[in-house]
């Protein structure tokens, strides 16, 4: 397992310990002095005149003192829109740590007295030219961090940031303009809010969806047997985790779809993020700073579900279920779901946030849906082009008939397409 790099208070970029990119020669920081800030109507909350101009610095994640990632925490505290954990510095640090890559474009304006204020912030990688956001496609949660949307000017960022578009693929609150301006689309998101009852929650879930008013008939069948059903919340063992990464894999390879564990970095994310917990198990987990969380389902002494996410004071990112397909006519995967739902509110788990994307198991096991952006910010017409021509072919394979047969056709003998956009 790999050491801690998240100590308390938040963490000390200057102390990470070295990563692959930097011990390669990382890089000095990009500078650029843009306007920043559009204020049609004079109503913006920062002021913009030819003095004091917003300026973008473009650093490594690990060259951001300690004073600027307690300015990215402060500006998320100051609006509900930044508790995804996506947006957490915690969060980019661990792919920092894993990719040694991550880049983070550091807004400032002058204030009164002559210090520079840092207002917003954009953590990304640079592949080519093009940024993309940090962690990937694992990451399902993408704006400029404590600056309001309508207030970002992308092209003052594309050029300080050194590239000819930003790829997003799950942009939360976007400016209405951009969605015209850039044509982006949107795609349906999901989360539970438990609103402090969460057995109450399920109980409505057993109400609407038939799949979840059967669980508790096959996870009494399971009980009776396997072995009696036991719930561990906060597991913080390192082959639980290596077994539930293992499982998932293999789900990955049955169902021919891309293995998101395939590149070294996403499991050393993982361990980076699974590191960080190596405290005793939290009886609650409303005030935690971002860490992994390891749910696990027991029949017994055997494992039968598990779920690696990431809690964050009481948001729960549910990210990576998986099950032992041995006990698959159970359906361990929806028993750990309702039995994590049953238990929330007592651990002060208060939301889980299923993320984008409109997978018919979301829609069952939540009840607030959002809608979030994606596309390509650019003023590049051969860029958006190209882009919307492969958005428009995955969309129309999707579509086919016998698409099934033919992703297993094509997965068989492409077993790593679609790898670029983890790298």
């Amino acid at each position: 397992m790999l050491p801690d790099v998240f100590p308390e208070p938040l963490p000390d970029a200057g102390k990470i310990p070295a990563s692959p990119g930097d011990q390669a020669g990382g890089g000095h920081p990009l500078r650029g002095d843009k306007r920043l800030i559009d204020n049609p109507n004079g109503q913006a909350p920062f002021q913009v005149d030819d003095v004091n101009e917003p300026t973008i610095s473009v650093l490594r994640f690990d060259q951001l003192s300690p004073e600027l990632l307690a300015k990215w925490e402060s500006l998320r505290g100051q609006n509900c829109q930044w508790n995804q954990p996506f947006f957490a510095s915690r969060f980019s640090a661990a792919v920092h740590r894993a990719r040694g890559d991550v880049l983070v474009a550091v807004i400032k304006r002058s204030t009164p007295d002559g210090l520079d204020e840092a207002i917003g912030f954009l953590p990304f990688h640079r592949i080519g030219r093009v940024g993309v956001p940090a962690g990937r496609f694992l990451n399902d949660a993408q704006n400029v961090i404590g600056l309001p949307a309508e207030h970002v000017k992308w092209p003052a960022l594309l050029k300080a940031c050194d590239v000819l578009a930003f790829d997003l693929h799950a942009i939360i609150h976007p400016a209405e303009r951009w969605t015209t301006e850039y044509r982006l689309n949107s795609v349906g998101a999901y989360q539970a809010d438990f609103a402090g009852d969460s057995e109450g929650y399920l109980r409505q879930l057993v109400k609407d969806h038939r799949t979840i008013s059967k669980q508790g008939q096959k996870t009494r069948k399971l009980s009776r047997e396997v072995g009696d059903i036991r719930l561990e919340v906060d597991c913080r063992s390192p082959e639980v985790l290596a077994q539930t990464i293992a499982w998932k894999r293999a789900q990955y390879q049955r169902t021919h779809i891309l293995d998101l564990f395939l590149p070294d970095w996403t499991r050393r994310m993982i361990e980076v993020l699974h590191g960080s917990s190596n405290s005793a198990s939290s009886e609650r987990l409303d005030h935690d700073p971002l860490r992994g969380l390891l749910s696990v389902l027991w029949a017994g002494d055997r494992v039968v579900a598990a779920h690696y996410g990431m809690i964050e004071q009481g948001r729960l990112h549910y990210w990576f279920p998986t099950y032992d397909p041995t006990y698959s006519r159970y359906s361990p995967g929806t028993a750990l779901f309702t039995e994590l739902v049953r238990e929330s509110t007592r651990y002060g788990i208060d939301c889980i946030d299923m993320g984008y994307g409109e997978q018919p198991y979301k829609q069952k096991q939540t009840a607030t849906t959002t809608q979030v952006a994606y596309g390509t910010i650019t003023h590049s017409t051969w860029h958006r082009l190209t882009h919307s021509a492969n958005n428009a072919f995955s969309r129309y394979v999707k579509q086919m008939p016998m698409k099934g047969t033919i992703k297993k056709a094509w997965r068989a003998i492409h077993p790593t397409a679609g790898i670029k956009k983890l790298g």
